[in-house]
């Protein structure tokens, strides 16, 4: 318990401290954000949000569908929907230990008679999610000119891709994980848990047709979030070339992936550091806010329908003990 109240506590100095600094560095230019915050167009505003909930509503897609070949444990799309909602409301609304993927498997744990294969669904679909965003942008800069691309960029793509090639060889492929596994005794406490664990997540690996699904369904899930973020800056008068939006956005939602509250501070300074040099930091900063209003509208509708939908409740005693 103590640990979790300092990772909490860690956690939210971590993104105090790096608001700070984004304030510092935009002091001066205060005025300026107000201003592009001011002459936001209303409508695509609403249509950045709308494309936005689309993108929330392929991503839940997916998830029912490797909920679903978990076993016995199966799930509406509209449970599937509705989680993800949830899922916003907790990792935005409630800075603790109880995120909203831990919130998404502790219900599909109570469907389930395997525990451990509603946990390894949520990690999965949250894998999937992340690793096709960051391969589409890898895919991306094979077809933009170097010149057009700073090279930090490059170099932070690159070094991201071999990362995540790494992981799902890793995963995929026994042999070379066991050769890790004398690392195992640096976590003792946790040594059958993690080996619990791989081998749930390592038996999606025969489910070839599945994650082809996936991986399509994902890939369209990122490029309507991708596209929502390019309207976003378009309501605020910047324009965003698609190929710096295929490029740039993985690496913000990367960096977000740090400790941190779900991302606050690194999400807005990283935006203000990659797309500060194509709009302007000021208008950099006033898409970070509006993008930061768009997941709080979301986390507010995922209040709304975890406090009317009594199969969504989790006792926070229990969950914990997870």
């Amino acid at each position: 318990m103590k640990n979790k109240i300092v990772s909490v506590c860690l956690r939210t100095l971590v993104s105090l401290a790096l608001i700070s600094i984004l304030l510092y560095i935009m002091r001066g230019k205060y005025s300026q954000i107000l201003a592009a915050l001011k002459g936001t167009n209303s409508l695509l505003f609403i249509t950045a949000v709308l494309i936005f909930i689309a993108a929330i509503a392929i991503a839940s897609y997916r998830l029912k569908l490797i909920v679903g070949a978990s076993g016995d444990t199966g799930i509406t799309f509209l449970d599937s929907f509705s989680l993800t909602f949830i899922g916003y409301f907790f990792n935005n609304f409630l800075p603790t230990s109880i995120g909203g993927d831990v919130v998404k498997a502790y219900y599909l744990s109570k469907k389930s008679s395997n525990k451990m294969q509603s946990f390894t669904s949520v990690f999965i679909d949250r894998a999937i999610g992340l690793l096709t965003m960051i391969f589409i942008a890898s895919i991306a800069l094979l077809f933009v000119p170097a010149r057009i691309i700073d090279a930090k960029v490059r170099v932070l793509i690159y070094m991201i891709t071999l990362a995540s090639l790494a992981f799902v060889i890793f995963m995929a492929n026994k042999n070379i994980a066991r050769k890790f596994s004398i690392f195992l005794f640096l976590v003792r406490p946790l040594e059958e848990r993690l080996k619990k664990a791989y081998n749930a997540i390592h038996i999606y690996k025969h489910h070839t047709r599945l994650m082809l699904e996936s991986v399509v369904i994902s890939v369209i899930s990122q490029l309507s979030f991708f596209v929502s973020y390019g309207v976003l800056a378009l309501s605020i008068g910047s324009r965003i070339a698609p190929s710096e939006l295929l490029l740039r956005i993985p690496l913000i939602s990367a960096m977000s992936i740090l400790p941190s509250i779900n991302g606050l501070g690194l999400r807005e300074g990283s935006t203000v550091l990659l797309f500060g040099p194509l709009i302007g930091k000021e208008n950099a900063c006033a898409v970070s806010i509006l993008w930061l209003v768009i997941l709080f509208m979301i986390s507010i509708i995922g209040g709304l329908i975890y406090l009317l939908s009594p199969q969504f409740k989790i006792k926070f005693k229990k969950i914990s003990e997870v």
